[in-house]
């Protein structure tokens, strides 16, 4: 085996616990992988595209959410067919050890071994990370068939992997197929308006220490008493947060809330997108993790009493962070420790009728006003790095079947509805069939879709829906919000809503959206949050409409040479942060921002190839 097959494999051993033998073979395998990695580093060549694995792998959403390498992206590339050649060789080999039977305890030994080595993380980190990963991956391992095609087509969607199994590939049945005309509802100038509140990504961390060492050698999280000595006084951490890998005292959640309601007393309701949960994954537990999110509800329901929320499920609320069972599972695996938790605090803004669907799958649906209905959609099923995937990947939790059932009641009851998620249907880890039958639906009720609303990324940014029947004509925008946490290089933010509603005729279409951030240099510095708008949508891109061909009138705009369109918009999807905007962004960079925007069915990425 190649070098490059056993980095990625490492790389996916490190992430899900895949198992090996003790045969000889396998441990042949083993022992030369060190050497091998570092052998290769003498050849640039190898060096070129061993660099390019771990910067990848390394930006992986539990440890950072940074851009990806475009070319690792690209799904036809050299490099796509390369990893994914690699990842089937190397996890053939060890399933084909495995099923020859073997101790799973050595495989994970031995992963911890060659995390340390190679130089990954601390080794609290690399130790900590298999401890907890441990149990739900030894059973899954020891109660399923995997094929390595599955294996790798589940964890690297964003590489384009993909399972030859057909049990891999299922559809949703439409309540109905037959789809109502399209009307179109013109919105006369002074109609009255609403404001919505859209918070994602909290993650606020108990631990932060001002003055801590932010350059710590966990490399991933930092900012704690913990992270060890400050060598030099740049490597202190700031009072309200700091652009290193931190996230942010709940003093700086306070501010931002007390900043929002000087600023926008007129707010409608809120949506609230997840993660709530500090990034420490290698540090989590379940009751740590309910903590956080008590704590998170009761500081919301504080700073904002009198105005309804609608909550979603981030992939750090569980843990281990990301794994989500299918509610079939019984056994200690489990979700009802979380899912029952948030059914009961959720209770807090949601009526009682909606705690049954919410215990199941996290999922639920209400109504906002008589005539919009709002979806929270757990997308944490979509997730690659969910390992309950390698268990089953048929629609988990039912829950694109019934969002099918609840847009049918939508579309028989008259009303116009919301989807709220996490992670955004589109992202690039997003399993590329529950990703391709929720656009199915999208396009089958576009009709009564009034808006879709995301969080995940950290970045402020939006996706794109296309007709499967014509591709040219987009019929959606998924608005994705920015995070309050500055992790990672990024200031603090929130987004700010301006819809059409509140009158008898209401769409509930969104007309344009103000983005609010605080530059984190000059609040440090002068121990205070500044807030500033640092634009809104319509302003700033001189849009007629937020329409979706207003949107992809947008990305044409920003494709061209030299877009200066562009380069405000890389300023505002890094909120303006420092170290983002010194690091800018190339043609490479921009072509994969621009991807991203046009991209919501993972199983078809030829939308960037028509368009860009």
């Amino acid at each position: 085996m190649n070098t490059v097959a056993r980095l990625c494999l490492f790389f996916l051993i490190t992430k899900t616990g895949v198992t090996s033998s003790e045969d000889q073979r396998t441990q042949q395998f083993f022992d030369g992988f060190p050497d091998d990695v570092w052998d290769s580093l003498e050849s640039l060549e190898l060096e070129s595209i061993i660099s390019q694995v771990v910067q990848e792998l390394s930006s992986l959403d539990s440890l950072s959410p940074r851009d990806l390498n475009p070319a690792l992206l690209e799904a036809d590339g050299e490099r796509t067919v390369v990893f994914c050649e690699a990842c089937h060789l190397g996890v053939g080999r060890l399933i084909d050890a495995y099923a020859n039977g073997t101790s799973l305890d050595v495989i994970f030994n031995r992963t911890v071994d060659l995390c340390i080595n190679l130089n990954i993380s601390s080794p609290m980190f690399c130790e900590n990370m298999v401890e907890i990963s441990k149990p739900q991956v030894s059973w899954i391992i020891t109660h399923t068939n995997l094929t390595a095609k599955d294996v790798c087509g589940v964890l690297f969607v964003r590489q384009d992997c993909q399972s030859d199994n057909p049990e891999r590939e299922w559809q949703i049945d439409l309540p109905s197929d037959v789809k109502p005309p399209l009307v179109k509802i013109p919105i006369p100038p002074e109609s009255p308006t609403l404001k919505v509140l859209h918070l994602a990504d909290t993650h606020f961390d108990p631990y932060y220490k001002p003055g801590s060492n932010a350059v710590c050698d966990e490399i991933f999280f930092c900012c704690r008493e913990e992270s060890g000595p400050v060598k030099a006084p740049e490597d202190a951490a700031g009072f309200w947060g700091d652009y290193r890998a931190c996230d942010i005292p709940k003093w700086t959640i306070e501010a931002i809330y007390e900043h929002i309601l000087a600023e926008h007393p007129d707010i409608s309701f809120i949506i609230w997108t997840g993660d709530l949960v500090p990034h420490d994954v290698w540090n989590t537990s379940r009751e740590g993790n309910l903590n956080i999110i008590r704590e998170s509800v009761a500081t919301v329901a504080q700073y904002f009493p009198s105005i309804p929320v609608f909550p979603a499920l981030g992939n750090h609320e569980s843990d281990p962070l990301n794994a989500f069972s299918q509610p079939y599972i019984d056994n200690e695996f489990s979700m009802d420790w979380l899912y029952g938790e948030v059914a009961s605090l959720w209770q807090t803004w949601l009526p009682e009728d909606v705690a049954a669907t919410i215990a199941y799958s996290g999922s639920y649906s209400v109504d906002v006003f008589p005539d919009l209905r709002l979806l929270s959609v757990n997308t944490n099923y979509c997730y690659g790095f969910n390992w309950w995937l390698l268990y089953d990947s048929v629609d988990p939790g039912e829950v694109l079947e019934w969002m099918a059932g609840e847009l049918q009641r939508a579309e028989d009851d008259g009303v116009y509805v919301y989807l709220i998620s996490h992670i955004p249907s589109g992202d690039v880890d997003c399993h590329y069939t529950w990703s391709r039958e929720y656009a199915k639906l999208v396009a089958r009720y576009e009709g009564v879709i009034a808006g879709i609303f995301y969080g995940h990324t950290h970045n402020d940014q939006f996706q794109m829906f296309f007709d499967p029947e014509d591709k040219s004509r987009p019929i959606e925008v998924g608005f994705v919000a920015q995070s309050q946490t500055t992790y990672e290089d990024l200031n603090s933010g929130y987004k700010i809503y301006t819809i059409d509603g509140g009158h008898e005729n209401s769409t509930y279409t969104v007309l344009d959206h103000e983005n609010w951030y605080f530059d984190l240099d000059r609040a440090n510095f002068e121990m205070v949050p500044t807030f500033e708008l640092l634009y809104s949508a319509k302003d700033a891109y001189s849009m007629p409409d937020l329409s979706p061909q207003s949107h992809l009138d947008l990305i044409y705009e920003m494709a061209q040479n030299n877009s200066a369109t562009f380069d405000l918009f890389f300023r505002n999807y890094v909120k303006a942060g420092r170290p983002r905007m010194e690091e800018g962004c190339d043609e490479d960079c921009k072509s994969d921002l621009l991807c991203r925007l046009l991209v919501t069915d993972t199983s078809d990425r030829s939308v960037c190839r028509r368009v860009l």
